[in-house]
């Protein structure tokens, strides 16, 4: 199926929230070529109500066991530097020290039009950033401060996330059921098969609703 004219891009982003979810978009980069583009399944959003959808704005981490003379000015200078509907991707390589998110990035964020963050390990002030209806994925909570326990070494370069390449400007979704990474040059068609397979799903659930039987209906749609 075709899709919808979008304005901009925030028009785009905000029908992609609200017209999709996570397997649709995974099912999609499965037919598409780009398999296993879900990440994994213990980053979970501190609000599964809440929808992550916008564009990898990346930051790389490394462990640091002193406090260096300047230790936030990297880290400052990307958040400094989001753009409306980026989602502020941190890679930590699941460390249990670098707690690099909390409602004050979360503020910063949320005020230069971020739609969310996501990291491969821990944040703190989960309450205070729930409060604020901002969407975070992590792998937990811990209640440190990253100075002197981590530091960004650079941002807006491709990271690796569970094995997953995300790059600046990527399609990151996030939802109750996991974060899928759309590749950007394939985000279009990605999309276009996702939405037509979301018209199929709503003709076989009708199907089933009216008690056609399972293989009968797989074969008249070829969806399950």
């Amino acid at each position: 199926m075709t899709l919808p004219h979008f304005a901009d891009d925030k028009a785009r982003l905000d029908w992609v929230a609200r017209s999709l979810y996570s397997g649709l978009l995974s099912d999609a980069c499965d037919a598409a070529g780009f398999r296993d583009r879900a990440l994994g399944a213990d980053i979970r959003p501190l609000d599964e109500s809440l929808v992550l959808v916008g564009r990898a704005k990346t930051t790389v981490w490394a462990p640091m066991f002193h406090v260096p003379p300047r230790p936030y000015d990297k880290e400052i200078a990307a958040v400094d530097s989001l753009q409306a509907g980026d989602v502020f991707i941190m890679a930590v390589d699941r460390s249990h020290a670098i707690v690099p998110w909390g409602e004050l990035l979360s503020t910063a964020s949320l005020a230069r039009g971020g739609r969310g963050a996501l990291i491969d390990g821990l944040v703190r002030d989960s309450r205070q950033i729930q409060a604020m209806g901002f969407p975070v994925f992590c792998t937990g909570r811990r209640p440190y401060d990253s100075c002197g326990r981590g530091i960004v070494v650079d941002y807006d370069v491709p990271v690796m996330i569970d094995g997953i390449p995300i790059h600046p400007g990527d399609l990151v979704f996030g939802d109750a059921d996991g974060v899928v990474i759309v590749p950007k040059q394939v985000e279009n068609e990605v999309l276009e098969r996702a939405w037509t397979k979301l018209s199929g799903e709503n003709t076989t659930r009708e199907a089933l609703r009216a008690g056609i039987p399972l293989a009968q209906v797989f074969r008249d749609h070829g969806i399950l």
